[in-house]
């Protein structure tokens, strides 16, 4: 066995022996933790019907090539998920131009944003654990002492 001192030494070890940190559990780590961000995203946004609630989730879930990313945001089989948009942002008066009818005003809520800047240090802290562990796993699995 092969001591390492280090994550950065660890993960060049491994890139070394051609073994990649990117997998399938680093996407489950990812998404595990950033869960609470879309709770507190879906507690914050305005609710009408609940669809725009309903279409706050991961985006990617299907994806099977990124293993190192987690996206979240609003899901596009959901009815009116533009509106998403228009309450994070807020929008000027509007007109319809073909009927002329005033459509108003939406100001922002900032419910992604918020939710994002609230869970932020928790996240972090998550996903630090999560990738320590994947790495410690590697490192045993590949005869290199971690820690």
């Amino acid at each position: 066995m092969e001591k390492i001192d280090g994550l950065a030494e660890t993960l060049e070890a491994l890139k070394a022996m051609g073994v990649s940190v990117k997998s399938r559990k680093l996407q489950q780590v990812l998404k595990k933790s950033a869960s609470p961000i879309i709770a507190t995203a879906k507690s914050l946004v305005p609710v009408d019907t609940g669809d725009l609630r309903d279409s706050i989730g991961f985006i990617n879930s299907k994806d099977n090539q990124n293993y190192d990313k987690a996206l979240i945001g609003l899901r596009k089989e959901y009815y009116n998920n533009y509106l998403g948009v228009m309450y994070e942002y807020g929008t000027v008066e509007r007109i319809q131009s073909s009927t002329g009818r005033y459509t108003g005003a939406i100001a922002p809520v900032r419910f992604m944003q918020r939710a994002v800047d609230s869970n932020a240090t928790s996240v972090e802290e998550n996903i630090m654990k999560g990738v320590d562990q994947i790495i410690a796993d590697l490192a045993k699995k590949n005869n290199l002492i971690y820690k």
